[in-house]
């Protein structure tokens, strides 16, 4: 009789139907998910290794640097010429992050890799045939080709991590990261070498080899739970936190977000350049000073994963206000701590770079979902493309008097105020 009257009833006769429906195949789902429980658990584990394999190279143009004077002296390049290949990948970087997720969403993370991964590759094995006096065929290569190509697989991937790990995103996204930190520490020795035995042209179509098998192993394992699309397209009318992009930049708290990762940077890119310089110019041998910059380096690929581990636990919020502290007392150190204290210091801001990169991720999932994650992380990594941009102009700003302790103290202030933001992000959630 229900079923009678509820089919002659004008405007409800298939509302019932599809209900039962999307009950059954969610009670299917789970079912099955029950039974293959063991299969999933290890696929989530390969998910994350074949992952965190194709973000270890995204961690290349990090060894720029070790490029540069190979560059200068075989081409004729201008410091400035060659520098300005890593500034325009990590402008455009920002980008392929926003393109990749969009792709994400529309398609599938295996889209998103295989196109990302193929102009990624292409981009270095095509940097190896445009060492010509004129940089203009570098730039497009290595800079707009490369930063497009990697942004595309590394917001993919981060927010696919999440997806397989909900109760810990924090871990997930954290163990991705922390292999892009890793690359400068067990590869820029081994390009070094390569590059004074075989040149840079080999040494970058061998490095681009590499890079297409990590995405192709990559694009095999990587894609969405089997469950996160039944689950989200049967629950679509019920989900309340997940926004899109266009959502998103509507909300205060994406400008908060955005701003708090833009200033807790700062202080990283202002201390970097000079890392080894400040302190051999404060009588610390050249010994101890290049041992300070590879602590930093491994204390910044640990707090990648150490930071958005403990966030899961006790809150992301108060994780990064930490490292926000810690970034702050350390500038002020090396601005007026003796010369004993400085290497310490440097290896903390080192560590503060890399809880700050390590913890955004899943932060911007907590605040605005995980349905959009890639393509909003990419919107707010704006906050990196900008800090990579202005620190630049405030430490030349400053270049006459560094010594003295001007532009720590401009870090200290930028942390401060990466605090006050983030006060205002947490009443606003």
């Amino acid at each position: 009789m229900t079923e009678r009257i509820l089919s002659g009833t004008p405007g409800i006769k298939q509302k019932r139907p599809v209900k039962n429906k999307r009950i059954a195949k969610l009670q299917k789902s789970r079912t099955e998910r029950k039974i293959s429980m063991p299969k999933k658990s290890i696929r989530k584990y390969q998910v994350l290794l074949a992952g965190a394999f194709a973000i270890f190279f995204t961690g290349f143009p990090h060894i720029w640097s070790v490029y540069q004077p190979y560059v200068m002296e075989d081409v004729g390049w201008t410091r400035g010429q060659t520098s300005l290949c890593f500034y325009i990948y990590f402008v455009v970087f920002v980008g392929g992050n926003i393109l990749g997720g969009r792709l994400q969403d529309r398609y599938s993370p295996k889209v998103s890799i295989v196109y990302g991964g193929g102009i990624f590759t292409a981009s270095l094995l095509a940097a190896a045939f445009c060492l010509r006096p004129s940089p203009i065929g570098m730039y497009l290569t290595y800079g707009v080709m490369q930063g497009i190509g990697q942004g595309m697989i590394y917001s993919t991937i981060i927010s696919t991590a999440q997806k397989w790990y909900p109760k810990s995103p924090g871990f997930a996204s954290g163990v991705i990261v922390t292999a892009n930190g890793l690359f400068g520490f067990f590869m820029a020795p081994l390009c070094k070498n390569l590059l004074e035995q075989v040149g840079i042209q080999k040494n970058l179509l061998l490095v681009g080899a590499l890079v297409g098998l990590s995405w192709i192993l990559s694009a095999v394992f990587v894609d969405n739970p089997p469950e996160w699309s039944e689950v989200s397209s049967a629950k679509k009318e019920e989900e309340t936190l997940s926004y899109c992009a266009n959502q998103m930049v509507r909300m205060p708290q994406f400008y908060f977000l955005t701003l708090t990762m833009f200033l807790g940077l700062i202080p990283y890119m202002l201390m970097s350049p000079l890392a080894q310089s400040i302190q051999t110019d404060r009588g610390i041998s050249v010994s101890t000073a290049v041992a300070a910059v590879m602590a930093g380096s491994v204390c910044n690929a640990s707090a990648r994963l150490v930071v958005p581990t403990l966030a899961d636990r006790f809150g992301r919020i108060l994780c990064v206000k930490v490292v926000l502290v810690v970034t702050g007392v350390s500038m002020v150190l090396l601005a007026t701590a003796p010369v004993s204290v400085i290497p310490a210091a440097i290896v903390l801001v080192y560590g503060c770079y890399g809880g700050i990169m390590g913890s955004f991720p899943s932060l911007c999932s907590r605040i605005f979902g995980m349905r959009h994650s890639g393509e909003n992380y990419g919107y707010v990594m704006l906050g990196l493309a900008a800090a990579t941009l202005c620190a630049p102009l405030i430490s030349g700003f400053f270049e006459s008097t560094r010594i003295s302790g001007e532009i720590f103290w401009a870090g200290a202030l930028s942390s401060l105020l990466g605090l006050l933001s983030l006060s205002v992000l947490r009443r606003k959630l």
